[in-house]
């Protein structure tokens, strides 16, 4: 029997208890339509198009899952978008001289000095901008992928924030991508010694003179074995303070290597800097002593707590808060958390096996777990946007604008990579009671609302407190134009649903949106108009009213509280 997780769970009621089969992790064998495939890719993806949940009702849900993770691949690296002159008002303009327009600067000196102090501030900001719209861009990519929705996890698991430099963001990006589907205790021996993670939790400070235990509190705490519930003074039931006084000496000696900035960027150990006596661990790690071995004593120290089975506990806990419903029963914790964390120990902590018996169970498809999150900002924009099937235009220069003002939207409601409240993380995944809600208040929701509305029927919306002209992005004709009776009224509008949201709309709701796409007529009068449009698309009175009728439709059900759930 695994250790319980020790953080507040609710209570299973005995009467739901009587009335339900047992709950187990047992694959999912139940139909497989637009709705479950739709549930899963939300869930996987940043807003699933159209044409990603056709394609994931063709091929099953085995073999959907079998791509979300095979496409799971590091990504190539981010590129210059700068112009070398000007092209357009919207775009910077900014010669780099080490690097051409749409190539890397990865491979560059992380500092250079080009005799120009504010030169060298435009180029770290050009490419550190680069980086944040890298992050968004990956997220549009139109094939099944994991990829983003797992390095939004684990960027939200390992936070570091307050970085100096582009190469340091790119690093731990990079260092996400090629351990997010791998192996967790490796990936945290990697993030111990990463440039950004010793600066942001002040390991490069920690010495055997003036040991420093930021990180050694949150590897613990955070990273790995996870806070238990207070057992005695200094005792969390999953390790001590005593713990954290012994594995901050563990840690000792490492700094970021001042040289590497001028070459390539890395952390150094200096044995100098290094307490070199032996650490004594408390009863939560069997009394382990850890001798010293210079610069191999971390990763000997997190061998031990990756003995620990409140590593694995912990960490599925957090998958599944993530992936599926913040509420864990009693009965979700021995059902499904357990099975899943002796799945991830018996695969030596790689995280695939574990994620994928999750999001092929029928626990995952279960009603409960349908439709129970509120989407976080990018999940929000990106439904009203890929969702919608607004593509960008796979130009350098375009896809950096508008992934760079999709970062700014979705900071102005609350989320911004690379910019965490603290080193917990977003409170929407680990804050009780609110947990989701957090992203849903009264000065979110406005913003939410009037941005996607936009989107769909251009419009005025106000972006990092300034007042822009939108466009009209989302094409609403080319939309509809795949779905099948489209010129029946009733017909288009469950269609439309059915994507957009994860339950079926209610009769009285149809009939809400059918008022407003064709307030005050009889059905056939949008079945005769839109076949006469379809006669002839190209005349601009006809193209202008059936688009207009449709924006209507659209940003009414953008508005809908639906529309804000997963």
């Amino acid at each position: 029997m695994l250790m319980a997780t020790t953080t507040k769970r609710r209570k299973t009621n005995q009467a739901e208890e009587n009335l339900r089969p047992p709950m187990q992790l047992t694959p999912y064998t139940g139909p497989w339509t637009i709705r479950e495939a739709g549930h899963l890719l939300r869930r996987t993806t940043f807003g699933p198009s159209q044409s990603m949940i056709s394609e994931a009702v063709g091929l099953g849900m085995e073999e959907t899952v079998k791509r979300l993770f095979a496409n799971a691949v590091p990504s190539t690296p981010p590129v210059r978008y700068t112009l070398d002159e000007p092209g357009s008002p919207l775009f910077p303009v900014l010669k780099d001289p080490d690097v051409e327009f749409g190539e890397t600067w990865v491979n560059e000196p992380p500092i250079k000095d080009y005799g120009d102090a504010q030169f060298q501030r435009q180029i770290i900001s050009s490419r550190t901008n680069s980086v944040y719209a890298w992050r968004i861009i990956n997220m549009y990519k139109p094939e099944l992928n994991l990829m983003s929705k797992l390095w939004m996890f684990w960027h939200d698991h390992f936070v570091v924030a307050d970085f100096t430099l582009p190469h340091e963001l790119y690093q731990y990006s990079n260092l996400i991508e090629r351990y997010a589907k791998g192996n967790f205790r490796q990936f945290t021996k990697d993030m111990t010694i990463n440039v950004g993670m010793l600066r942001y939790l002040n390991g490069n400070e920690n010495t055997k003179r003036a040991p420093n235990e930021n990180y050694a509190r949150e590897l613990l705490e955070l990273f790995t074995v996870g806070k238990g519930e207070l057992a005695g003074p200094g005792d969390y039931s999953t390790f001590t303070e005593d713990d954290v006084a012994a594995i901050s000496k563990i840690l000792t000696g490492w700094r970021i290597d001042r040289l590497s900035l001028l070459t390539e960027l890395d952390s150094e150990f200096v044995p100098n800097l290094h307490d070199r006596s032996s650490k004594t661990l408390s009863h939560r790690f069997d009394n382990t002593v850890i001798n010293n071995n210079d610069d191999k004593e971390y990763a000997d120290l997190i061998d031990v707590i990756f003995q620990q089975e409140a590593v694995a506990i912990n960490i599925c806990k957090k998958l599944y808060l993530y992936f599926l419903n913040y509420e864990i029963t009693d009965e979700i914790e021995s059902a499904i958390i357990e099975p899943m964390a002796r799945i991830l120990i018996d695969n030596d902590y790689n995280i695939e096996p574990a994620l994928s018996a999750l999001l092929t169970s029928s626990h995952f498809y279960s009603e409960a777990a349908v439709g129970c999150m509120i989407k976080n900002p990018f999940d929000y924009i990106l439904s009203a946007t890929r969702g919608l099937d607004f593509a960008m235009a796979d130009k350098v220069s375009d896809d950096h604008f508008f992934a760079l003002i999709y970062m700014v939207i979705a900071a102005e409601q609350g989320m911004q990579p690379f910019f965490h409240p603290d080193v917990a993380g977003w409170k929407a995944y680990y804050q009780e009671p609110l947990y989701y809600r957090h992203w849903i208040n009264t000065v979110y929701l406005p913003i939410r609302n009037d941005i996607v509305k936009a989107f769909v029927g251009g419009g005025q919306a106000t972006i990092n407190g300034d007042p822009a002209q939108i466009p009209q992005l989302i094409n609403v004709i080319n939309y509809i134009a795949t779905i099948e009776n489209a010129t029946e009224p009733n017909a288009l509008i469950y269609a439309i649903a059915d994507n957009m949201f994860t339950y079926q709309i209610t009769e009285q709701q149809k009939d809400y949106l059918k008022e407003i796409l064709i307030p005050g007529l009889p059905d056939f009068e949008w079945t005769v108009e839109y076949n006469e449009f379809l006669s002839d698309p190209l005349d601009p009175p006809k193209r202008v009213a059936i688009n207009n009728k449709l924006v209507a439709l659209f940003s009414a059900m953008v508005e809908m509280p639906e529309f804000q759930l997963m």
